[in-house]
């Protein structure tokens, strides 16, 4: 026998169905646990231009033998790198419903946000948002142990601009071979730079660019990036 539980949030008017043998194939949880589905609304498969948010917010239920569950902390992550979620954390109201807005990477292509809430069966959810598009103006902070954004898209024939953010001193943008950073409009002088400097680069071709500080990073860690060029 399926049983199907229906919840109603009357501030939302939302609903929710789950149930043992249901199409999602989960398991009866049993009486008394915490359970986590997306939420009707959910937010899910949304898409937006690369390193903007995201038009709706994501959320989750949580409910316990039907109910809504209040005070339950969700966690939020966003993957590749780059993206945010705001909140990262959040907990439930009233109606169970958590909630985050959610910024894309500055990287075009498919972002997966996972909701996780510990001790909560059905977690961790995820979601996934789809990137769209590149710029054909990037600007990069150069902070001091990071570039922001680190990995991100640009259009064939655009221009990235590294500005070193206040305070940050020693820092380099150092190719990496062999798709060295084309020459730029004002290239930098050699050796390391403070804070206030800035230099643009324009991007003629495409490929994949990488690049990091000499001072605070290595090709592939610590502060450190990658461009890709598309047509």
């Amino acid at each position: 026998m399926i049983k199907m539980a229906i919840v109603m949030s009357a501030g939302a008017g939302l609903l929710l169905a789950s149930g043992c043998g249901g199409g999602s194939g989960t398991t009866n949880p049993g009486p008394g646990a915490l359970v986590m589905a997306k939420a009707s609304a959910s937010g899910d498969a949304q898409s937006a231009p690369l390193g903007t948010v995201l038009p709706n917010p994501l959320r989750v239920i949580i409910t316990q033998d039907g109910g809504p569950v209040s005070g339950k902390t969700v966690t939020w992550s966003v993957a590749p790198a780059g993206g945010l979620a705001t909140p990262p954390s959040s907990a439930t109201g009233a109606d169970g419903i958590a909630s985050t807005s959610i910024t894309l990477p500055a990287l075009g292509g498919t972002a997966t946000i996972t909701a996780t809430s510990a001790g909560v069966t059905g977690s961790p959810i995820s979601f996934t948002a789809n990137a769209t598009g590149a710029g054909n103006q990037v600007t990069v902070a150069v902070l001091n142990n990071r570039f922001s954004p680190d990995v991100f898209s640009v259009k064939q024939g655009g221009t990235v601009t590294f500005t070193w953010g206040a305070g940050s001193v020693s820092h380099t943008v150092t190719p990496v071979a062999p798709n060295t950073i084309p020459a730029s409009s004002n290239p930098p002088p050699p050796g390391t730079h403070d804070a206030p400097y800035t230099f643009d680069t324009v991007f003629p071709t495409v490929g994949t660019f990488k690049f990091f500080c000499s001072i605070h990073g290595a090709p592939d860690a610590g502060m450190h990036g990658t461009i890709t060029v598309i047509p």
